[in-house]
């Protein structure tokens, strides 16, 4: 008979989460990850899989948090030019504060595992379409409402738009400097006029 677990799995899932972020899946050692969840190698396993296994939750968890977010952040009720601009307000606080050097999970996992592990491709396609959706959503409400262009599609202004963001936050890793990351946001958000 199996033994009940002695943790809490959303615990842990979070707290692997928060290593993958700081240290990237290929510097994310086993023992880090088992002292920061605080189980032990064989509960890893039973629980988990695999380090692979647990990333590709930790990605799944990630985008479960942050696309409610942004949907709801988008979806507000301010003007749909302002709350993409808050959008990106938001991204430039996080990336010039502590933020910075850990930049997006989903972008890190892209950038790091995406072209070489499809299933982590995967999972950041389906968080950047559910990205997509929610942008796409709100600037047809604000094309709707006469405040932003409509001589380009909702989804090219997206798309623009997320790769803005991702780039920015790549950016501040290397230059966190809220001027330069501001100097950006402005022309990238200048197509929307």
């Amino acid at each position: 008979m199996a033994r009940p677990r002695e943790f809490d799995a959303n615990d842990a899932l979070e707290q692997a989460m928060q290593v993958f972020w700081d240290k990237g899946y290929q510097s994310a050692s086993l023992n880090a990850l088992t002292q920061a969840m605080g189980i032990s190698k064989s509960s890893f396993y039973e629980a988990f899989g695999s380090k692979h296994e647990l990333y590709l939750s930790t990605l799944e968890h990630y985008n479960a948090t942050v696309s409610g977010r942004v949907a709801a952040s988008l979806n507000g009720s301010e003007s749909a030019r302002e709350a993409i601009a808050n959008w990106f307000e938001f991204v430039i606080d996080r990336m010039a504060g502590r933020g910075s050097l850990r930049g997006c999970l989903m972008s890190n996992a892209a950038v790091e595992l995406a072209p070489f592990d499809p299933e982590t491709q995967g999972r950041c396609r389906q968080a950047l379409g559910e990205s997509e959706v929610a942008l796409v959503a709100c600037i047809e409400r604000g094309q709707g409402a006469g405040e932003i262009r409509t001589d380009h599609e909702a989804l090219d202004l997206a798309r623009f738009l997320i790769t803005s963001i991702n780039g920015l936050r790549v950016m501040a890793k290397a230059n966190p400097d809220r001027k330069a990351l501001e100097g950006v946001a402005e022309i990238a958000l200048s197509v929307l006029d």
